[in-house]
């Protein structure tokens, strides 16, 4: 009995250390299928697609038409790139003439405190208005943003007021500034907002109705005599051809942003790239963006102001005259839009005399398939007679032109 009892006992160890072994071989294996299957889901998300930008836009920068748009009223924080808005606003004021680049302006201690890209101004220095938004806009230096909202608008919220009623004015109907700068009021946490549609609005009132161009364009620039060597946070300025502006933008939130404008010939273009995830890759993406727009689309002049439209309308008991446009019309198309525009004229045959010197006479309507891109009003070149066109003359004949010689040789001056 006891060798039999031996025996059972032996076995029964044997039992349990095959079990016990058996559960570690399987919780071996199980946590090794979990470490590759964690490992090959890194894998996967590692390499996956990387996100290069949240949003992209490219416009003609005369028409604001948009060549390629993607998230387009995106809302975003635009980081530092609120300091286009604030120099607009300074411009607004030197024009009117309440201040100038000259103006001698003190630097705050609230100035002189803020944090993040600055010049390292003190509190108490002065400087010309003109040096410290030219540090502003190269730089992107945050206290002197502070020292030109102060002086501009008597203090940041004046002239964050100020810049909210000039977007408004602008139609910037999805921006809004509660900083001068762009800068979180607290780690992380950005308060200004605006879209990619937007920005391209306030670049293209910087480029046709200020100056700042000037400084925007400059890889380096002198700051107070030459203390300091400002270095432009837009590297594209000075390595890609034509480009002269505009603004960058970063914070963790709004990640790498940039409006940039580039000039090629005759046609200028704007781009804007938001929430990059880096900075280099916000000048590639706007790099490729732009290189899009110029090897894809030309600047083509239809006619230009007062020159002889072909088409005739009779005064009354008076001579044929050639109605002539009221301005300028030059459209950004893409190279293979060109044969597909058509102009419609659409003036009457006869009128009612007199005539006055610029009467309206009707419009030029342009068309790209079945779609109105624009229409220009046309004027009499010449009076005949006094007094004004008749009201109620109708305008009923409709000439359409097909002028795709004319704009396959503007077409092939673009190239």
């Amino acid at each position: 009995m006891c060798r039999w009892y031996r025996l059972m006992w032996i076995l029964t160890v044997v039992a349990v250390v095959v079990l016990a072994d058996g559960a570690n071989a399987m919780a071996t294996t199980h946590a090794t299928q979990a470490r590759h299957s964690h490992h090959h889901r890194h894998r996967r998300h590692a390499a996956g697609p990387v996100v290069m930008y949240h949003a992209a836009l490219l416009e003609d920068a005369d028409t604001g038409r948009v060549l390629y748009a993607n998230n387009p009223n995106l809302i975003w924080p635009p980081a530092s790139m609120a300091k286009m808005t604030l120099l607009l606003v300074a411009y607004d004021q030197i024009e009117a003439r309440r201040i100038s680049y000259t103006t001698p302006v003190r630097i705050s201690e609230l100035s002189a405190s803020t944090h993040g890209s600055r010049l390292g101004l003190h509190a108490g220095d002065v400087y010309p208005l003109g040096e410290l938004m030219k540090a502003a806009l190269i730089k992107s230096a945050n206290d002197a943003a502070v020292a030109v909202a102060q002086a501009v608008g008597g203090s940041v919220e004046g002239a964050v007021r100020m810049m909210n009623a000039k977007a408004q004015s602008l139609g910037m109907t999805d921006t809004a500034y509660q900083t001068v700068d762009g800068l979180p009021p607290t780690p992380n946490h950005d308060v200004d907002r605006t879209t990619p549609m937007d920005l391209a609005i306030v670049a293209r009132a910087l480029i046709h109705t200020t100056n700042l161009l000037q400084w925007s364009a400059m890889r380096t620039a002198l700051f107070d005599g030459g203390a300091v060597v400002l270095h432009n946070t837009n590297h594209l300025v000075g390595h890609y051809e034509g480009c002269d502006g505009l603004k960058t933008g970063f914070t963790t939130e709004a990640g790498f942003n940039l409006t940039a404008t580039a000039r090629r010939g005759d046609m200028r273009l704007i781009s804007v790239i938001l929430g990059a995830p880096s900075n280099p890759q916000r000048f590639i993406q706007t790099q490729k963006l732009l290189d899009w727009g110029f090897n894809n689309f030309a600047k083509v002049q239809l006619f230009k102001r007062g020159e002889a439209l072909p088409v005739h309308v009779q005064v009354e008991q008076g001579p044929l005259i050639q109605p002539v446009p009221e301005t300028d019309l030059a459209l950004v198309l893409r190279k293979s839009e060109v044969s597909d525009l058509k102009l419609e004229y659409s003036v009457p045959p006869v009128v009612s005399g007199p005539i006055a010197l610029g009467a309206p006479l009707g419009q030029v309507i342009v068309h790209e398939g079945d779609e109105v891109m624009t229409k220009v009003d046309v004027v009499s070149p010449v009076a005949v007679g006094t007094g004004q066109i008749l009201s109620s003359v109708p305008l009923p004949s409709v000439e359409n032109t097909d002028r795709s010689t004319i704009m396959n040789d503007s077409l092939q001056e673009n190239r």
